[in-house]
């Protein structure tokens, strides 16, 4: 069961680390007007991107390993799952382009195509997020926050579904950090957020090492062709508390 977990509640009653904790953020994304935009921090039109705002509540789960954690379930009637910890973040979203599409090998197009045609949106403005209880709720932000999606609105591609996972890679004072969701119904965005040590081999990994990692794992290519994906995504061993839970055949070396 998904447990509400801030850091000293996982600090306090987790005999390894904290870093077992798996944090699930879950919000809607929604395209922010350029009127609302202008006067704000944003730093979308300094970049000529889109400006786009991610906002809702965060649970975590005691789980070293990624596949026993579910998709946090939402009242019927509620927008965001239920917690006392919110998070709200802006950044600018600019989409990658063919001019920048690296020479793949004889392998052809990779699962998801190719990542330097992604979005790409560095969530580092707005409030941030909460953590602590109480008086002790404090606001943090990420220092590097850069989430990796195919497109910016819920197309109800049910077909290719590869189409709606989203990625994110970061860093703040709590350590480097991963993250893999999905964007589904209502420009709903669910991430699972993974923090690792700094000597782990998944904090040398760029977006592409990130994708491979777990569309090997919960990618599944139909007989028509179309890419079938676990959901939810984070639920593969990329996302483990210990990155040598990662088979050989998922491992990435780096020249």
């Amino acid at each position: 069961h998904l447990q509400r977990l801030h850091f000293h509640e996982a600090t306090s009653i987790m005999t390894d680390n904290w870093k077992e904790t798996l944090f699930v953020w879950d919000g809607i994304l929604s395209i922010v007007d350029k009127d609302e935009s202008k006067d704000d921090s944003s730093s979308a039109s300094a970049t000529g991107g889109v400006a786009i705002n991610w906002e809702g509540t965060w649970v975590g789960c005691v789980a070293a390993d990624a596949t026993q954690v579910e998709t946090p379930k939402r009242g019927a009637f509620d927008e965001y799952v239920s917690s006392d910890h919110k998070f709200n973040v802006m950044g600018s979203a600019v989409q990658g382009s063919n001019d920048e599409k690296e020479e793949k090998n004889d392998s052809g197009t990779p699962i998801g195509g190719d990542a330097s045609l992604l979005y790409v949106a560095n969530m580092t403005d707005g409030i941030g997020y909460d953590l602590g209880d109480g008086s002790e709720k404090k606001n943090h932000k990420d220092t590097i926050h850069n989430m990796y999606l195919s497109t910016l609105r819920w197309k109800g591609n049910l077909r290719d579904q590869v189409e709606n996972v989203v990625f994110a890679m970061g860093e703040n004072e709590f350590g480097p950090f991963i993250s893999v969701g999905w964007l589904r119904v209502g420009n709903r965005v669910t991430l699972a957020r993974r923090y690792i040590d700094e000597d782990d081999e998944r904090v040398k990994w760029e977006i592409d090492d990130l994708r491979k990692a777990v569309f090997d794992q919960n990618a599944t290519v139909v007989e028509d062709g179309r890419v079938q994906i676990t959901i939810p995504p984070w639920q593969c061993a990329a996302m483990h508390v210990n990155a040598s839970h990662l088979s050989k055949r998922q491992k990435i070396t780096k020249n």
